[in-house]
């Protein structure tokens, strides 16, 4: 069984002590209390995702965080062939940004202290991703969505399977939804 699924970068793109921003939408009418077990969708990452989606470190960090989240939530994991309740899909995406800053002055010494002073200018540099994970559960009766989850944050690049983790605890950590 293939426990790959279409999981990208931005699973990665979400900083471990960042400012992750989760939103989750569900069915109002779904009776969460009923769901018990759960398989993954299987899907193997495609060659429009970034490379992050197709690292296996990555996708196994983002794999085993949801099984444990899903564990604490009271879930069995189970193979696709054995009936499942839901079936997971981890989706997600990242673009590369760079932000650039540029200083004009500097300070230098003067007999009184140090104060402002024009200069060349200095310019830096820094790159980052944007990036958004998105987990998907789905009746797996009605093969409908019964509830998703999204995370965006910016992240450093270099610290992919911490911030996976943090991304998917962030975000199963709204399911189930609030009961009626």
């Amino acid at each position: 069984m293939t426990r790959s699924l279409g999981l990208l970068a931005a699973a990665a793109a979400l900083a471990a002590c960042s400012t992750v921003k989760v939103q989750t939408e569900y069915d109002k009418a779904a009776n969460f209390k009923a769901y018990q077990t759960y398989a993954y969708v299987s899907q193997q990452p495609g060659p429009e995702q970034a490379a992050a989606a197709r690292d296996p470190k990555i996708r196994e960090a983002a794999l085993a965080t949801v099984d444990k989240a899903l564990a604490a939530k009271g879930l069995r994991k189970t193979g696709p062939d054995q009936s499942p309740d839901l079936l997971v899909a981890v989706h997600g995406s990242s673009k590369k940004s760079i932000e650039v800053q540029t200083y004009g002055y500097s300070y230098s010494t003067h007999p009184y202290g140090y104060y402002p002073a024009l200069s060349t200018p200095s310019t830096e540099a820094e790159g980052s991703r944007d990036g958004t994970l998105i987990i998907d559960l789905i009746d797996a009766a009605t093969k409908q969505m019964i509830w998703r989850g999204t995370a965006t944050d910016t992240f450093k690049e270099g610290t992919e399977v911490k911030t996976v983790t943090n991304a998917v605890e962030k975000t199963l950590a709204d399911y189930p939804p609030p009961g009626p």
